[in-house]
Parts: structure tokens; C-alpha cells; sequence
């Protein structure tokens, strides 16, 4: 394997995996096409359900049928995902749309980054993981903050132009996603590229148990997956709800765009932070949780510069923590699993978000979305106490 090829590719299969334009303003598009923050909040539940549902079967086929595969099959979701966002004319529709939206997210979420973890073993190069990974997701935060900067562009264009342009970016990430190269690290990996679908129940059996093994095996690494859903929830809420609470606090709508693209590159400039703490992880959590719930309540101050500079911080110190978070969870796992259990992660995260969104939703409808922010902060930090004390009650003992 050609590693400098690989890992160009990957750089241009993250880039234009993030480069959907109509994201970035999905909300204002539907509250502008007759919607309420509640349906938002239900269509939000939807794609968490469907993620909860799919996100570890996402992975289970990442791990026995082929990591390229299955990256080719999230771009094919993420076209579909635009095209019935385009066209539906009803609620149901946008269901179905926020359904496949999370396909995408599930074939490519635990996938990408067992395909780079393994692309770099077989190398002998995974010690420098967390540099690369860094790079990856920074650029993906780069892409999806030009696809936010366009989307004072997409909102001027409409919501059909603009979900035909994202159909067409995921259409060229899955040619991007062709162009890279299969690694086997394992015995049973070269069999998979061979045979991907041969004796593919006994081997489903096995690969499930051996994964629930792992997770009762390595209680320490449930708690890092925990945390890192945890913190996940309230941010992506906070930079759901950011949007119409920095109109309703005096940004101009032309600026909308150039203000979310100032959250994402505030969470590279996390991420290019988070390849350079060195301090141990059990502290870096807890003080990058503590600081995402104090910026998230920032985020809910009336006056639209202190809103955006809170939403900023969160973005931040969250890409930190997770950069943190992930590095040490792909040290753990085991190459065979290693897309199944990151999968696992982003599971817990859907699980929390299928009761956190519409409650959320419904409080920014009953209260405001200030109220909405506010009870996003409060409940991080109070969340963040508690984990951490339970942690250090059962791990206290061993060096972290």
C-alpha cells in the first residue's frame, strides 16, 4: 500500500463528505417552508433513531464486508439523502430524507477512521495516528465550514438548487471514496477483500461476540465512548439552535453563512490544539467538557457577538475532547472490530440525541431558543460533575 496515495485520498474523500451546502441552513429551510422548531426537533429524532438503529450493523459491515465499500455506500446515501430533500413536498418526506442522511453518517462514521488507523498500521506507521487524524478531520472542519460560508449562497439559490448541488458533492466523494486501497492487517481481513461474502453468518456471529466481549473486557474504554457522546449531544444541538438564535439576536441574514463557517474553523483550530496537548486524558476531558458547557451557555446571551463567540468555544474545545477521545479509543481496539466499536460511539451519541432533540426542540419552542441553549450548558456540566466523580470512584486506582 502506497500510504502518501491513501492518505491523499482520504483527504479528498473527507473534504467533499463535508461539502454539502444545504446542511448548513437545513433548519432556516425548513422554519422558512412552513416547519416548526418542534417538527425540526421530530425530523432530528428521526435521523437519531435511524442512526441508533443502524449505526453498529453500519460498522459490523465496515469490519466483514470491506471498508471501501461501505465508504462508497454512504456517499450513495448521502445523494439520496439530498435528491428526497429536494423533491418531498411533506413532512414524511423530510423524514425520509433525514433518514438516509443518517446512512451516510453511519456507513462513514467507525469506517473512516478504521480504514486510516489500519492504512497506517499496515504501514508501520500508527503511532502518528493523532497527527493524521488531526489533519483529516481538520479538513473536513474546513470543508464544512466553506459549505456554511455557501450557505447564504443556497439559502439565495432556494432549497432545490441547493440539495442538487449537495447530490452532486456526494457523488464525487464516492468516486474519491473508489480510489482507495483495501488494508489488511490481519488473517482475517485478507480473507474479507477475497471473499467478502463467504460464510458471512458465522462469521457475523463471532465478530458480534467477540465485540460485546471487548466492551465487557474494557470497562475504561465504555466510559471514554460515554464521554465522548455526552459532550457531543449538547454541542451539535447548540450549533443547531445557533442559527436562528443569531438572527433573533440581530445578525443579518447575510452573514449567516459566514457565521457558521467561523464555528467550524473554530473547531479545526480544536482539533490542531487537540494534536498538541500532551496532558493525560482523564483531565483533558474534564476540563474541555466543563469549558463546552460554560461556551454553550454563552451561546444562549441575547446580543448575537457574544452568541456566536460561545457557540465558537464550544466547537472548539469539543473537537479537542474528541480528537482526544478517539486517538485513545482506535489505541485500544482491536484491528478485526475496530469499525464495529467505534460504531459503538456514535450509537450512544444517537441514543442520547433521540430524547435530547425534541425536548430541546420543545423547549425553544415553549421558552425561546435562549431557554433551549441555556438548559443545553446547565445540563453538560452538571452531566460532566457527575460522570467524572463516578469515574474516579471506579477507576480511581489505575493511572489514566
Amino acid at each position: 500500500m502506497h500510504i502518501k496515495r491513501q492518505l491523499i485520498f482520504l483527504h479528498i474523500y473527507n473534504f467533499l463528505f463535508s461539502l454539502r451546502i444545504a446542511d448548513g441552513v437545513w433548519v432556516v429551510f425548513l422554519l422558512s417552508r412552513g416547519f416548526s422548531l418542534a417538527q425540526v426537533g421530530i425530523a432530528e429524532a428521526v435521523f437519531h433513531v435511524v442512526s441508533f438503529l443502524c449505526e453498529v450493523p453500519s460498522g459490523i459491515a465496515a469490519d466483514l464486508l470491506g471498508r471501501k465499500r461501505t465508504l462508497v455506500a454512504s456517499s450513495l446515501c448521502g445523494a439520496c439523502s439530498a435528491l428526497l430533500m429536494a423533491f418531498s413536498q411533506s413532512f414524511w418526506g423530510v423524514c425520509l430524507s433525514m433518514a438516509f442522511q443518517a446512512l451516510m453518517y453511519n456507513f462513514c462514521s467507525g469506517t473512516q477512521e478504521a480504514l486510516t488507523y489500519d492504512s497506517l498500521l499496515a504501514s508501520g506507521k500508527e503511532t502518528a495516528y493523532l497527527k493524521h487524524n488531526a489533519w483529516l478531520r481538520g479538513a473536513s472542519q474546513v470543508s464544512a465550514a466553506l459549505s456554511n460560508l455557501l450557505g447564504g449562497v443556497a439559502a439565495l439559490l432556494g432549497y432545490f438548487p441547493a440539495y442538487a448541488v449537495t447530490a452532486l458533492c456526494s457523488c464525487a466523494c464516492g468516486a474519491a471514496a473508489l480510489a482507495l486501497a483495501e488494508p489488511q492487517v490481519t488473517e482475517a481481513q485478507r480473507r474479507r477483500t477475497q471473499h467478502p461474502f463467504g460464510e458471512l453468518w458465522p462469521r457475523l456471529k463471532q465478530h458480534v461476540g467477540d465485540s460485546a466481549s471487548f466492551l465487557r473486557n474494557h470497562p475504561q474504554a465504555a466510559w471514554k465512548i460515554l464521554s465522548s457522546a455526552a459532550a457531543a449531544t449538547p454541542i451539535y444541538l447548540t450549533f443547531m439552535y445557533l442559527q436562528q438564535h443569531l438572527l433573533e439576536g440581530g445578525l443579518p441574514p447575510l452573514f449567516l453563512g459566514a457565521a457558521l463557517m467561523a464555528l467550524y474553523l473554530a473547531g479545526a483550530a480544536g482539533m490542531a490544539l487537540g494534536a498538541k496537548v500532551k496532558c493525560r486524558l482523564f483531565p483533558c476531558v474534564l476540563v474541555c467538557a466543563l469549558c463546552c458547557g460554560g461556551a454553550t451557555l454563552l451561546a444562549g446571551a441575547p446580543w448575537w457577538p457574544a452568541a456566536l463567540l460561545g457557540g465558537a468555544l464550544a466547537q472548539c474545545f469539543y473537537n479537542l475532547l474528541d480528537l482526544r477521545v478517539d486517538a485513545a479509543l482506535n489505541e485500544d481496539f482491536p484491528s478485526d472490530q475496530r469499525a464495529t466499536l467505534v460504531s459503538v460511539s456514535s450509537m450512544a451519541y444517537s441514543l442520547l440525541m433521540i430524547v435530547a432533540s425534541p425536548i430541546s426542540g420543545s423547549i425553544g419552542d415553549i421558552s425561546g431558543t435562549q431557554q433551549a441553549l441555556w438548559s443545553l450548558g446547565l445540563g453538560l456540566i452538571l452531566v460532566t460533575a457527575a460522570g467524572a466523580a463516578v469515574y474516579r470512584f471506579i477507576f480511581y486506582k489505575r493511572n489514566i
